[in-house]
């Protein structure tokens, strides 16, 4: 089991990991930068045994002044019984008298030592030495400060580290941290980022949508990765056959509903006064039927990018005249208006009979919502023709605008019946427009009806 067993597929062992590479980073770098500066000195108090014992030195100095008068002080704090193992440093405050108890050892800078005269006694740290001091030595009429130097043989661990100014370790501290920081958020962020750009396009309908996954990593990002790729596999594969299934269906069904409808013709020609309503009826619903499993059969081409489309330069504004006209006379059939504004000169690159379905089927929505008017409003743009269509109905709620690009979407039953439509013309629409490499989008008007643009961009 312990085989088996990689810190790199568990991203809790990569966050602590991280956790841990900034703190050795960060003293590593500390560690750096103290060889590369200057060295400062830390102080504070002296107190507890080494103060008394530096007291008691001083007091036996002090006494010795009345065994043997004739030696100097240096010449006690010279005796092997101290020298051998203190190292004493004596100076005076008002003089330039200073000297150490041993001749013969290499002696240390004790310059730092000067403005620590005044104080109280004190542990002096330098990168070379620790001092401890000053105490007093009065001696023949004369006041000696007296230090113990104890020189670093093996200098502590850190210790440059602590001498380092205040400002240079609080900023060697923010700026590793906020590197590593930076480069860890970084690196978590990634394939959440990936991941969730992969869950907005799946849910905007672009099925193929895969998450490109690093093989080498096995943690819980990668999984869930992996396991968004099968699903999304797994719901393309049954959208295809869904889509597969209707079109199949659809295109089964064209050969009974065409002798369905040459048998009806037939009985029209036979029929009687008392059977002509019934073989109307029939003739109407057959009709019907035959228009919906056009437009299933052409959604699915379109859907598959299976639909012939044959694109030429020709001028927007000669197929929207022939729309326009034939939703005029629709129009005022239902005795409303359709206003007309503006036009284009641009030449795209159009399959006309996909555009101008695309243009029919947003115009006779309008005309069947709309309560009076209708406005189509063609703009040109540098790079786009917009072309602008508004009803004066009672508009779609805002939560169902994005669904009525859907097949088969109704708003509702009551609208169902009153439309009588297959709910597939705005789909067409939708892929009639973006196979043009173009945009649909819907939105309601204050106080008015429904409003949809169709942007087509030229080059």
């Amino acid at each position: 089991m312990l085989n088996k067993f990689n810190p790199r597929n568990y991203l809790f062992f990569k966050v602590f990991s991280w956790f841990w590479l900034t703190i050795l980073f960060t003293l590593t770098v500390l560690f750096v930068f103290s060889q590369l500066t200057e060295s400062n000195v830390d102080s504070h108090k002296l107190h507890g045994p080494k103060l008394i014992n530096l007291k008691r030195l001083a007091n036996s100095l002090e006494r010795a002044q009345h065994k043997k008068p004739d030696k100097t002080l240096e010449q006690l704090a010279s005796h092997p019984r101290i020298a051998r193992h203190r190292l004493l440093y004596f100076t005076q405050s008002d003089s330039n008298l200073a000297f150490f108890n041993q001749q013969n050892t290499q002696q240390p800078d004790v310059s730092l030592l000067a403005f620590t005269q005044q104080l109280e006694p004190q542990i002096i740290t330098t990168d070379k030495y620790r001092a401890l001091g000053p105490v007093k030595v009065s001696y023949q009429q004369q006041t000696f400060l007296m230090y113990e130097i104890e020189p670093w043989r093996t200098p502590p661990l850190g210790l440059r580290i602590i001498l380092m100014p205040a400002w240079l370790k609080t900023l060697v501290v923010i700026g590793a941290t906020l590197l590593l920081s930076l480069l860890f958020s970084r690196t978590l962020i990634k394939p959440i980022n990936k991941i969730k750009r992969a869950t907005t396009q799946l849910a905007n309908g672009q099925l193929d949508t895969r998450i490109e996954m690093n093989r080498k990593s096995g943690d819980e990002l990668t999984m869930l990765a992996s396991d968004f790729n099968v699903m999304a596999q797994r719901l393309e594969s049954l959208v295809t056959s869904q889509k597969r299934l209707m079109a199949d269906v659809s295109h089964e069904l064209r050969s009974p509903l065409t002798r369905l409808q040459m048998a009806t013709g037939l009985a029209q020609l036979k029929q009687s006064s008392e059977q002509e309503s019934y073989l109307s009826r029939i003739e109407k619903e057959a009709n019907n039927l035959d228009q919906m499993i056009s437009d299933v059969l052409k959604l699915s081409r379109l859907e598959a990018n299976n639909q012939y489309i044959q694109k030429d330069l020709q001028p927007l504004q000669s197929i929207l005249q022939q729309v326009l006209k034939d939703a005029e006379f629709e129009s005022e059939q239902q005795h409303k208006q359709l206003k007309v504004t503006g036009s284009t000169n641009k030449q795209l690159e159009l399959d006309a009979a996909l555009i101008a379905s695309a243009f029919e089927n947003i115009l006779r929505n309008a005309i069947r919502y709309a309560k009076t008017t209708i406005h189509c409003d063609i703009t040109d743009c540098d790079k786009a023709v917009i072309v602008t269509i508004s009803d004066d109905g009672e508009g779609v709620e805002a939560s169902e605008l994005p669904m009525l690009l859907e097949p088969f979407y109704r708003i509702s039953q009551s609208r169902e019946r009153n439309s009588g439509g297959t709910g597939l013309g705005l789909a067409i629409t939708k892929h009639a427009v973006e196979i043009h490499k173009g945009t649909i989008t819907l939105e309601n008007q204050h106080n008015s009806g429904l409003k949809v643009t169709i942007t087509l961009n030229h080059d």
